[in-house]
């Protein structure tokens, strides 16, 4: 018996924008049928989570989370719009942090949630040629701030860095010796 969840058919529920949203019948390992959701982004392309650094200093933004209520701090981030990681993750310096100018690399995928999401994002370091005096997008980003690594890691350990995104990130870039 293989084990693996076989689509019967697939069922668009809601789409935006953004993402779209499926109720699918499936077929379990067992022969017995179920509905599995599934959320997809809306674009092709891979969304990117930016690890923007310049002088030794990582850039966070604080937004509002409409979910959770309330504002966060946590690495600039955001949806393809059809385009490559490399001209998504230079849409989303210039957005969220006002900056024209880096070298963009990639430096891993993360899959957010594989339970649910189907979309694997891109996490890109950006070596930032000069910071500018802010975003572009001020109904998205409240406020900036450039952090050391290690102040960014004792804000995770204190609690005030939860976002996923930003935590797996951080792993990533410590793996490859980034920071």
């Amino acid at each position: 018996m293989k084990h693996e969840v076989k689509q019967i058919r697939e069922r668009l529920a809601y789409s935006n924008q953004f993402i779209e949203l499926y109720d699918d019948d499936v077929e379990f390992p067992d022969g017995s049928s179920g509905r599995y959701v599934r959320l997809q982004s809306a674009m092709p392309g891979a969304p990117v989570v930016l690890v923007a650094m310049y002088e030794g200093r990582i850039a966070l933004v604080r937004t509002f989370r409409y979910a959770l209520g309330q504002l966060v701090w946590e690495l600039p981030r955001g949806f393809s719009q059809g385009l490559g990681v490399e001209d998504t993750a230079r849409n989303e310096l210039r957005e969220e942090l006002g900056i024209s100018s880096a070298d963009i690399e990639v430096i891993g995928f993360l899959a957010p949630d594989s339970g649910m999401q189907s979309t694997r994002a891109a996490v890109v370091a950006a070596a930032v040629h000069a910071p500018m005096d802010g975003p572009e997008d001020i109904n998205e980003v409240e406020s900036i701030c450039w952090v050391t690594f290690e102040d960014l890691e004792q804000m995770i350990r204190l609690g005030q860095v939860e976002d996923s995104f930003t935590v797996a990130a951080c792993t990533l870039i410590r793996l490859h010796h980034r920071l």
